[in-house]
């Protein structure tokens, strides 16, 4: 799998957060997985029976940012552990600078210890982010089995391209067969989260309908703290 290492503390570890052993296998030709690992916790952080484990497929869009967001804000409490995976189409691998891809994962990292702070300073977490290229089916089932989550979290562009999320923030360029995958082997809950935008378009839809109306202004009140409007579209479970 590589070589485990120990980055120096000002490349992914904000205050209150401890490096932890992370792995990179980018320059491997003979891994069986292409991927660049980080992970921190909080100072202080311990693992307990009650932990429990969320991964969410981040895509770089505003989709997969809400629902990394949402994860963030919504989800994940103290104790808990967040792996935030961001797949790497393969061509783009192959042609690209590797060290931009190691870049952009310690900056992913970053940004997740700032909103974890702004959210909740007091909230003790695992975090891992998980930058891999590869085939998706098989990234799906090696992160599902290693990882062992709850649930999965996944952003969607609207309700009718709910797969096309899955399939984008998982690297993937087709559509059909990703989708037929998750439904059919996903072992664990999925939670899709809607953008914001999509939601306050939906709501302003339906509020026009006046046999609708009144159920809108309802949900309008279930807003978050902050008073994001993104929240999970559905949860399934497939198995």
């Amino acid at each position: 799998m590589g070589s485990p290492h120990t980055p120096a503390s000002p490349l992914i570890a904000a205050q209150g957060y401890t490096p932890k052993v992370s792995f990179d296998t980018l320059e491997n030709p003979q891994a069986n997985m292409f991927s660049y690992t980080l992970h921190v916790q909080s100072e202080g952080y311990t693992r307990m029976r009650s932990t429990r484990v969320f991964l969410c497929a981040s895509s770089p869009d505003e989709s997969g940012r809400q629902a990394l967001e949402w994860c963030l804000e919504s989800l994940v409490q103290d104790g808990d552990e967040l792996v935030v995976f961001r797949g790497v189409d393969p061509d783009d691998f192959a042609d690209n600078d590797h060290d931009q891809y190691r870049e952009d994962a310690r900056e992913l990292m970053r940004q997740i210890q700032e909103k974890c702070v702004e959210y909740d300073p007091d909230r003790k977490l695992s975090i891992i982010v998980e930058y891999i290229a590869g085939k998706v089916t098989q990234t799906i089932d090696r992160l599902i089995a290693l990882y062992r989550p709850d649930s999965v979290v996944v952003g969607t562009r609207g309700q009718r391209s709910v797969m096309q999320a899955w399939a984008g923030a998982f690297g993937a360029p087709g559509v059909g067969s990703v989708s037929k995958y998750c439904l059919s082997h996903s072992p664990v809950p999925v939670i899709v989260v809607r953008p914001e935008s999509k939601v306050r378009k939906t709501m302003a839809k339906r509020r026009a309908n006046p046999k609708r109306g009144q159920h809108f202004d309802e949900l309008t009140k279930t807003k978050t703290n902050n008073g994001s409007l993104s929240v999970p579209m559905f949860s399934t479970l497939t198995r």
